[in-house]
């Protein structure tokens, strides 16, 4: 055994750069899994933590106004643990250097401290003091947006009147873990932010002493959500409320928790391919490598030694290499997890994060990647054990070439042309293994390249073809129609369209969504629905034109009809059929003829956002003119929210981009140059005699890479064509009731995907090339037979 050892240490140095890429590959794999499972582990430890600590509310629910002695009658609603009314309202803030209007939604905060529900986590500075008209606590992303701090000075116009504040201090909430701009839907920190203030400083500023228009609930142990919230429209219904909801449809819970279902779903597809496709490279090169030993381990037999001992000894070489490889991975894996978590941390305000491994799905990753390499190295010594040493020791026989229908075309080759041609069709299976490791490494290179282009497509689709407006303007509260016509004379604007927006109840039998119904003028130029084929269809004339994700959740399909509750005073509830489906890419809502929509509700048409198209040297006047009008509440451009989304959604993809095609890199270079290296040492013998009877070295490189560059030709259209399914099946991944992310490859990046197998070989061709020209050919020749 002690030779054995030595054997060990000699072969782990001679086959160091073999090893050192093959534990490479295994790092690789185990660290896409690694890093991505410790990215969900910590982010819902995380949110946990922080929803605990500040009690975030089970219920929320908002109104038009309501008597603060209606809270005495929903705390003694069965099941309510704890209730507390609030002022919550949006309003203008006047700064220094803004030059696009900037709201904040003011947040009442209620006394004693230690009582609240949704309570906001100084980071810095301190809460404000009661009584204490003056003082704000600012959200953590618009003090970094616009670089508050403590003692800072703002300006805010409530209710018509300007109020001077000072901030005292900067916090994050549960309920604006993820705060998107309510007019855009995108977190958007440098034009919408959260204030939190003195309730009866804000109840006198807002004109609501002694009422609140927002209350939140705390519901009792082993409550029913859905019972509870029942009970609290009922009561509220006549204040004007327009729906509790519960923590599920919370807006930043909501989305926290589509965000943390969409990177679950990603944890369990593309990285549990790179390990599989790891551990499958990793079996097929450790049975290689062990299968070019084959004389070594009959001599060995012959000297007395026992097939368990062998096989021990290369298990061991397998397990070395499997350790490092594991090492590495979770290493690698860590630091990949911390890469992402800090571009979530960007979007989802924890306050803090708590880094957490996985340590079940570690030693889960570390068993396959050790089950693959042990399984390569043991059947490969098993069949070499199976040969009587005698036999073994002797060169294998040459095989059994007959003639085929190719050989008039071989003599038009050249002889060294010739070889290669012959040796790879008289290897089909060989030539089959080498190409599918290729492919396999090609497809996760393009994989890793398909997401900018992804999501390049996804916003020309929404933002060139879906959104082809110039300006958006929300207004205070929906307005007739006539708004629409007096914004087209504004000058600078050429065409001016509205729409009406509805929040509305979904209901399909048992089935309820929360969602709104847009309404658009049939005709409309700049806007437009998008078909299957994402090309622009019109609004129907009459019914429902339903997200294709929203139809699947209530489990309808054009011509069944819908239950529609309004969630405004009033609470209008009407049925409307489904008359088409619409493949649009952001949320889940309905779409309707805007004359339709009035006539379902029984109202004149209104509008409460106008979309304008403006001569772009025009933008600047136009907004001017915009923000003087009383009744705009905000204005937006798309190509502000394009860059909004590109951010939100890319950034995340940018890292995991990276991340992914660094790994798919070093996979690819593992197994071209375990191949080229694997088919150096099968070949060692017959590029010594070709040597010997006169063949230069570039022929005798041209016989040992030929093969190895048809393995990579033949290997590149079928990787690329996986590449192309399994992008398509990462994607898939993402949450569709959030976004639709369109699978797009573009030209670029096949050609990078190509490149980056092309120079793996090439640098891989490189190092065997230098190899094979320092062959011992009186070594190689020593043959015993």
């Amino acid at each position: 055994m002690r030779t054995l050892r030595k054997k060990l240490v000699r072969d782990v140095w001679r086959m160091r750069y073999q090893g050192i890429t093959i534990a490479l590959l295994v790092g690789c794999g185990i660290a896409s899994f690694v890093a991505s499972i410790a990215t969900l582990a910590s982010v819902e430890a995380s949110r946990d933590a922080f929803y605990d600590e500040a009690r975030f509310a089970d219920i929320s629910v908002h109104l038009q106004r309501a008597p603060r002695p209606i809270l005495d009658r929903l705390r003694d609603l069965p099941g309510v643990a704890a209730v507390e009314g609030r002022i919550v309202g949006d309003y203008r803030l006047e700064l220094p250097d803004a030059m696009e209007p900037v709201s904040a939604r003011f947040v009442s905060l209620a006394w004693p401290q230690d009582a609240r529900l949704d309570r906001p986590r100084v980071l810095v500075g301190r809460s404000v003091e009661p009584g204490r008209a003056d003082e704000v606590v600012a959200s953590d992303a618009f003090a970094e947006a616009w670089h508050l701090a403590p003692g800072a000075t703002i300006a805010a116009v409530i209710e018509g009147k300007r109020a001077t504040f000072r901030v005292v201090g900067i916090a994050v909430s549960p309920e604006f873990v993820y705060a998107p701009n309510p007019r855009t839907g995108l977190p958007d920190a440098l034009h919408f932010g959260v204030m939190w203030m003195d309730g009866d400083a804000l109840a006198e500023a807002a004109g609501m002493k002694g009422e609140f228009d927002d209350a939140i609930v705390q519901l009792a142990a082993g409550a029913n959500e859905r019972d509870v919230i029942d009970r609290v429209d009922a009561l509220l219904e006549s204040y004007g409320g327009v729906g509790a909801i519960g923590r599920a449809d919370q807006p930043s819970a909501k989305l926290v928790e589509q965000k943390i279902g969409q990177l679950e779903r990603m944890a369990g597809t593309l990285p549990v391919v790179f390990l599989a496709v790891a551990a499958f490279l990793l079996n097929v090169l450790m049975s290689r490598i062990v299968g070019t030993q084959r004389e070594q381990i009959a001599t060995l037999k012959a000297l007395g030694y026992r097939s368990g001992e062998l096989a021990r000894h290369y298990l061991g070489f397998a397990v070395l290499i499997c350790t490092v490889g594991t090492l590495l991975g979770v290493g690698l894996g860590v630091l990949g997890a911390k890469a992402i978590l800090g571009v979530y941390e960007k979007y989802f305000k924890f306050g803090t994060y708590l880094f957490r491994l996985d340590t079940p799905a570690i030693v889960a990753a570390s068993a396959v990647a050790f089950a693959a390499g042990l399984g390569g190295t043991y059947l490969a010594v098993r069949r070499a054990v199976a040969i009587p040493p005698a036999e073994a020791m002797r060169p294998e026989a040459p095989a059994i070439y007959h003639r085929s229908y190719l050989d008039r075309v071989y003599t038009l080759l050249p002889p060294v042309a010739r070889m290669v041609i012959r040796d790879v069709a008289r290897r089909p299976g060989r030539l089959l293994l080498s190409v599918g490791s290729i492919a396999l490494a090609t497809a996760i290179v393009l994989v890793g390249a398909s997401y900018g282009d992804s999501i390049d497509e996804l916003l020309e689709l929404q933002y060139g073809i879906s959104h082809r407006e110039d300006v958006a303007v929300t207004f205070d509260h929906a307005r007739p129609w006539r708004a629409i016509r007096d914004l087209a004379r504004v000058p600078g604007v050429a065409n001016a369209e509205g729409e009406r927006v509805v929040p509305v109840r979904v209901r399909a039998g048992p089935v309820a969504k929360t969602t709104t119904i847009l309404g658009i003028a049939r005709h409309g130029e700049l806007y437009h629905l998008l078909d299957a084929s994402r090309l622009p269809m019109s609004v129907p004339l009459d019914g429902l034109a339903l997200s294709r994700v929203l139809a699947n959740e209530l489990a309808v399909n054009v011509g069944d009809e819908l239950d529609i509750e309004q969630l405004e005073l009033g609470r209008r509830r009407v049925h409307v059929p489904v008359a088409a489906l619409v493949d649009d890419l952001l949320g889940m809502q309905a779409y309707m003829d805007a004359r339709a929509l009035a006539h379902v509700l029984d109202e004149e048409p209104r509008a409460n956002v106008a979309l304008l198209a403006v001569d772009r040297r025009d933008i600047d006047a136009v907004r001017a003119r915009l923000d003087a009008m009383p009744a705009v509440a905000a204005v937006t451009q798309p190509a502000v929210d394009r860059e909004l989304l590109r951010s939100e959604v890319g950034d995340v993809f940018v890292v995991l981009n990276i991340v992914l095609s660094l790994f798919a890199a070093a996979i690819a270079v593992g197994v071209i140059y375990n191949n080229a290296r694997i088919a150096l040492e099968v070949r060692s013998r017959d590029l010594a005699t070709l040597r010997i009877l006169g063949f230069t070295r570039g022929e005798l490189a041209t016989v040992l890479l030929g093969e190895q560059a048809i393995q990579v030709a033949l290997a590149i259209a079928p990787g690329l064509w996986l590449g192309h399914t399994l992008g398509r099946l990462t994607m898939s991944a993402v949450d569709q009731e959030l976004i639709r992310v369109p699978l797009e490859i573009g030209t670029p990046s096949y050609v990078a995907a190509m490149c980056v197998v092309l120079l793996a070989a090439l640098a891989s061709a490189l190092a065997v090339r230098r190899r094979a020209d320092r062959l011992d050919l009186v070594a190689v020749l020593k043959a015993r037979d």
